[in-house]
This record gives structure tokens, sequence and C-alpha cells, in this order.
């Protein structure tokens, strides 16, 4: 019988193992805000990692540039040297780039990004910088299919994403949305939702049980918010591959940071 590895390693980090990897998102609005901030997470990195020198498990395997709060993401030459900066800066991390509309919890409006999306990420996916980008799975199966094929064509790997800020879906209808990021080449299916009561938190968890079970691709599902903050700890527990916490802004409801993240683990 064939067994299917459902694991996706990049760099020294391993994703769908049953450890979640820690990723911390970078937020700026200039190129000095974002310079300021990573070299903060850098520094700030190599000293909570100090402390447990023994636990590889607790290391930060992802920095997420939000490159929606960004405000020349439109100009190539910008974003290029952006990320030029922060490949040198995080050589051992996974770099991901995330460019999130405002339907998604986003600062780029949903006309400017459905027209800018594209281009956007076809400069950032051919600059060799990257390791991840994420794609929303709004954006349509069309779009989804032509961005993660660009993607693999230049080794890059790719998180489709969903957002529920209202609530959390039925099972049936997050179940679905999974099947269908995995058919459209996602490398990692993430699902953030909004509870509305800790039922809908432990619904979450033991659904992200399931899925990592029945979906071939590693799997993240996060209740957001206060509710939610279980969601993001017990990753061992649900089998979740991923959990974001912050040195700084917070680019979700419910983050925590990652130094309490590291005490809780």
């Amino acid at each position: 019988m064939c067994v299917v590895d459902k694991t996706l390693k990049i760099k020294d980090f391993v994703f769908g193992d049953g450890t979640p990897r820690i990723c911390v998102p970078l937020i700026g609005r200039t190129g000095e805000e974002i310079f300021s901030a990573a070299k903060v997470i850098r520094k700030e990195i190599d000293r909570l990692e100090a402390l447990h020198p023994d636990r590889p498990d607790l290391k930060v395997a992802v920095i997420e540039w939000r490159a929606d709060y960004y405000s020349n993401v439109t100009l190539a030459e910008n974003v290029y040297n952006i990320l030029r900066h922060l490949r040198q800066l995080f050589p051992d991390r996974i770099l991901l780039f995330s460019f999130r509309s405002e339907e998604q919890g986003g600062e780029f409006r949903n006309d400017r990004a459905l027209l800018r999306m594209e281009d956007i990420m076809r400069n950032v996916m051919s600059s060799g910088l990257v390791d991840m980008v994420d794609v929303e799975y709004t954006a349509g199966n069309y779009n989804i299919a032509k961005a993660t094929t660009k993607a693999h064509e230049s080794g890059i790997k790719v998180i489709i994403s969903y957002h529920d800020f209202e609530k959390t879906p039925h099972d049936s209808e997050i179940e679905e949305k999974l099947r269908q990021m995995e058919i459209l080449g996602g490398d990692i299916l993430k699902i953030a939702a909004m509870p509305t009561t800790s039922f809908d938190t432990r619904r979450i968890m033991e659904l992200n049980q399931k899925m990592v079970i029945e979906r071939a691709k590693p799997v993240v599902l996060i209740a957001m918010g206060e509710l939610g903050t279980q969601s993001r700890i017990k990753g061992k527990e649900t089998g979740a591959c991923l959990t974001f916490a912050t040195m700084g802004e917070r680019s979700a409801p419910g983050q925590i940071s990652v130094e309490r993240l590291m005490s809780m683990l």
C-alpha cells in the first residue's frame, strides 16, 4: 500500500509533522518602518531562542511580510529592495509574502487588490527572494490556479487562505473550502474564522484534527479573537501546522506575543 507523505519541508522546517511552526507578521507602511520592525524581530528572535536552545520546536520558522500595509506595494523596484533586505536579515527563516485584500482583513481596497494582485505576485515570484506566498481563496479558482502554477514553476510554495471575521462557518463549508484549496494547488491550507462562543473554538480545533487525516496537505484552522486563543496554542493536539504570534503590531484579532506563546508551549 502506498503511504502518502503529508508533510512539507522548507529550509530546516517541516510542516504537518505534528509541530505547529511559529509565524511572525512584519508590518510597516514605509520602507523605514519595515526595516526598523524587521531589525527588532531579528533581535528578539535571537534573544528568545537563546533561552530555549534545546527546543527546536519553539523556533520562529516564518517571517510574513504583510505587504498590503506598505504604501508603495505597487512599485516593483521598491518591493524588490525590501525583499532583498529581508532576505539578508533572515537567511535562516522562511520568507512569506502576503498581500491581503480589505475583504480578507487587509489594508488594500478590494477593487485595487483585484487589479494589482497579478502584477504584484508575478514580480515577487520572479524575484527569487521569497519561499512562500499567500493566495486568497476569494480571488477565484482561475486566479488561484494561475498563481499556484506560477509559484510552483518558480520553486515557491503556496498558502491558500480564507478568513471569516464575522462567524465560524459550518463544518461542511470549511471542509469543502479545504478540499478546493487542495485541488487548486495549495501546499498549506489555511482557514481562520471568528468564534461567537467557546463551542465554535472547540469545533474548529476538533475539525483540524479530522482534516489532518482527510486532507493530503498540511492544514491550519484558526479561531480568531480572545475566544480563539486555545486554537493558537494547542496546535500539537489539533495537528495545526502553523500558529501566528506577534512581535509588534497584530495582523489578525487574537494574536498573542511570541514570548507568551513560547511560555505557553
